[in-house]
């Protein structure tokens, strides 16, 4: 612009050229010293903006340079630095500017009231810096409280997390002939998922729920469900732990938006006998010996939806090898998000030599996919010995040793 606009004026081609220079060289050495073990050093460029400042002014004109107002841009690059001081530096650096062009021979002859443009230039810059320094204190004391606040809630979140892990079966139930393995991979860092088993007289109650969203309300909902259903551990009903829950949390889930799905079962140590409530989950298969299959699909509704649901319960035998594999529809997810996933299911519990292989094989699926959805498996198996066909072959064993 200086070289092709006839009313700028070039006084100096040498300082014109040197400030090109300068400014280049600083713009090529900012990239190098935005790396953070050379951040240190990153004052040098705006010192550098401030000599190629007074260089291009004092190459076009002075007085009349269009590059005056370029002085503020450094400023404002040590006046939001921490501290007070950098105010300091950011005027010591406008005075060089302004003074540039005098000590390389400007005369105040020529322009009487240059020296007063300078000093008015000053205080602007004082100004300047001084709110921008504030500013951005201010700023950075919001950002400081916004980042405690945000590891506070992290925090909480990790503690959150980790209450809810421990909520979880850390070890199969001690139950002869039988299998219990499940696995919860929530989507976030606290889930609305959960399983559950606990040893009852001559059984096992096990539950596998699923809470409508994710985070932190859905994992306390979780967690009191989990509750509520243990409480009910004496009755023989499966269906009167699901009344209980629904009673206890209709008010809250509604309130809230949320219900709940739930698949509850009892079931008979002795004969393999279980009976089972689903409220709306109907994602269980009855996995038999033979490799053939069914699903226990729902008819009821979930918990929370409609005040004064009642559900029911049913009976299914698990004869030896056969097993109940319950999971939520995060599990669907893994495939395409459809109930045509169950297929898929069913065929990786009936090639399964195990309740463990199942799991293994749906947390392998779960470790490889984005979820965007809790992904929760339950698996309760049968082995082919009976508690009692135990028992006769120990007292066989031990009359032929006699």
């Amino acid at each position: 612009m200086s070289s092709s606009i006839s009313t700028l004026t070039v006084s100096s081609w040498p300082a014109l050229a040197t400030g090109v220079l300068l400014i280049a060289a600083a713009t090529v050495l900012s990239a190098v010293l935005s790396r953070p073990s050379l951040a240190r050093f990153a004052t040098i460029v705006p010192a550098a903006d401030f000599l190629a400042a007074g260089l291009l002014r004092y190459g076009t004109g002075e007085s009349r340079s269009i590059y005056a107002s370029l002085v503020l841009l450094p400023v404002l690059w040590f006046s939001a630095m921490e501290g007070r001081r950098y105010v300091l530096y950011a005027v010591l650096g406008g005075a060089v500017a302004i003074l540039v062009p005098f000590a390389l021979g400007a005369g105040i002859d020529e322009n009487p009231n240059e020296l007063l443009r300078g000093l008015y230039s000053m205080i602007v810059f004082v100004l300047a810096a001084v709110i921008v320094n504030e500013l951005a204190a201010r700023a950075r004391r919001r950002l400081s409280a916004a980042r405690a606040e945000a590891a506070a809630a992290s925090e909480e979140l990790s503690r959150a997390a980790e209450i809810q892990r421990y909520l979880l079966p850390k070890e199969a139930a001690q139950l002869p002939g039988y299998e219990t393995v499940g696995a919860c991979i929530p989507s976030k860092a606290v889930g609305g998922d959960f399983f559950d088993w606990y040893e009852i007289d001559g059984g096992l109650g096990f539950t596998l729920g699923d809470v409508m969203g994710k985070g932190a309300g859905a994992g306390m909902i979780a967690a009191t469900t989990r509750a509520v259903i243990r409480s009910a551990r004496n009755s023989e009903d499966p269906a009167t732990a699901l009344s209980l829950t629904s009673d206890c949390l209709t008010t809250e889930l509604s309130e809230a938006a949320s219900f709940a799905t739930l698949f509850h079962a009892r079931l008979r140590a002795e004969d393999g006998r279980v009976l089972f409530s689903d409220a709306g989950h109907g994602l269980t298969l009855l996995i038999r010996a033979d490799n053939s299959w069914e699903r226990l699909a729902s008819r009821e509704l979930p918990v929370g939806l409609i005040p004064g649901t009642t559900w029911h319960s049913f009976e299914i035998h698990l004869n030896p090898e056969d097993m109940i594999v319950s999971f939520s529809d995060g599990v669907l997810d893994l495939y395409d998000g459809t109930l045509t996933a169950i297929d898929e299911i069913a065929l990786l519990a009936t090639t399964a030599t195990s309740a463990t292989d199942i799991v293994d094989a749906v947390q392998k699926l779960a470790a490889e996919t984005n979820n965007p959805d809790d992904v929760t498996i339950l698996a309760v198996r049968r082995t082919a010995r009976s508690p009692q066909s135990s028992e006769s072959s120990q007292l066989a064993d031990r009359h032929s040793m006699r």
